[in-house]
């Protein structure tokens, strides 16, 4: 297989046009030499989720010669989508920093191994011309970016299906297939390891990566459901969401753990494969670090995803919120219940300090998890709430205004922290231990 070149062209590059058509395979089979993949999803910073994944394979002698490059072996361990990473990682197993290939070389690798498969499509190596334009074709396809790519894709599907004599049997190939699905949107993870290692690997890389909490929430729609409603009456202060699991399928073996931050708990959490509509783990329930292994081998092209429902554990921030609404309430009642008196301003100083208090533990929480403050949104409005009519009581009394004795006030602010404190307690009860 000559892959277009000439002899001392092919002879300079044949250690990668060796990996480019064993790549081909070990990107289109991962299950045939990938044992076991473990990611662990950590939703505990401040400003970012962080994805740590952990490989182990094996890649059997002759396999590693093949793959084999001037500085190492270039195994393609994972396929992540065409965008920038943050703070990438990428160790072995004594926890030594494993080299990558490079954007350039990585495109050729991944070109390389789409071309032995187009030819192994074709059956034998068209004219130069031909053969070098379906080839510029299939790289823009393979280094262009998603925008470009996704183009160049949607015209070499339309020429297949048009009936070119080239682009057809490529397209009809299920092994061309798959590579151009995958290749037009992502981009192949060469990790480049020691020739005289063993045979079996573990190697764990991690990156950085943004979460759209706000936007997997449910819509309106669906809360106001009867079952939507039913859940938010009877277990408020609930985030619900999904987290996609893109290589699950890339493995014999898949299992994914999610850590939540502090004050959370997973009240549910179970792996699923929506294409199928199955379930694929077992649940796991009431814990604060979510555990899920794929009872069977995740089926080739099932979209896994992780379901989470995430509660906020009764203990902390829910209970201080139920009790100091509470504590509120009953000041307001009180002052009601005494006719108020304006010489007397102790209930009033009482009820300002108290609002004081709620709003400076608002402000507090400005520094708090992104996923923590989605899940006590609803406590922060009620919180809100309590502190408006509590210093709107104590200010009506402070000023005589409207009265003298603003008992309408005073009631009407009570009966709103009496609303706060029902559903900040209802909360409280119903949170996990």
């Amino acid at each position: 297989m000559t892959l277009g070149q000439g002899p001392s062209e092919q002879n300079d590059s044949t250690p990668a046009i060796l990996a480019g058509i064993a790549s081909a395979r070990l990107i289109t089979e991962p299950r045939m030499w990938i044992n076991r993949r473990v990611e662990t999803i950590e939703l505990l910073t401040h400003e970012e989720t962080r994805r740590r994944v952990s490989i182990d394979f094996t890649l059997l002698p002759e396999l590693q010669r093949h793959l084999e490059l001037d500085d190492g072996v270039a195994v393609p361990i994972a396929v992540l989508t065409k965008e920038p990473r943050r703070k990438f990682d990428l160790r072995d197993e004594s926890g030594r920093a494993v080299p990558v290939l490079g954007r350039t070389q990585n495109g050729e690798l991944a070109h390389l191994a789409l071309l032995s498969a187009a030819l192994d499509a074709l059956g034998s190596e068209p004219p130069g011309e031909i053969f070098e334009d379906i080839a510029a074709h299939l790289r823009r396809i393979v280094v262009e970016p998603p925008p470009v790519a996704a183009e160049q894709l949607a015209y070499f599907i339309g020429s297949a299906e048009e009936g070119d004599e080239l682009r057809a049997p490529i397209w009809s190939d299920a092994t061309c297939r798959q590579l151009l699905v995958t290749l037009w949107q992502n981009y192949v993870l060469y990790a480049v390891v020691d020739a005289s290692g063993a045979s079996r690997r573990i190697l764990k890389y991690s990156y950085a990566e943004d979460f759209a909490y706000a936007a997997s929430q449910w819509g309106w729609r669906d809360q106001l459901a009867r079952d939507g409603l039913s859940m938010r009456i009877d277990r408020p202060d609930r985030a619900r969401f999904v987290i996609d699991c893109p290589d699950a399928a890339r493995a014999a073996s898949f299992h994914v753990e999610i850590a939540t931050p502090e004050e959370l708990r997973f009240e549910f959490a179970v792996l699923l494969d929506t294409t199928a509509d199955e379930q694929l783990s077992e649940a796991d329930q009431n814990v604060d670090r979510a555990s899920l292994y794929a009872c069977r081998t995740v089926p080739r092209g099932a979209h896994v995803q992780a379901y989470v429902e995430i509660a906020p554990e009764r203990h902390g921030r829910t209970f201080q919120a139920a009790a100091t609404s509470v504590v509120v309430a009953l000041l307001l009642w009180l002052g009601v219940a005494s006719g108020l008196d304006s010489d007397n301003p102790g209930a009033a100083v009482s009820i300002l300090l108290a609002g004081a208090a709620i709003f400076s533990g608002l402000s507090a929480s400005r520094g708090t998890h992104k996923l923590v403050r989605i899940v006590f949104a609803g406590t922060s409005r009620w919180l809100a709430a309590v502190t408006l009519a509590a210093l709107t009581a104590s200010a009506t009394l402070a000023m005589e205004f409207p009265a003298r004795r603003p008992v309408s006030v005073w009631l009407a602010a009570a009966i709103v922290c009496t609303l706060a404190a029902g559903r900040l307690g209802w909360s409280a009860l119903r949170a996990p231990k």
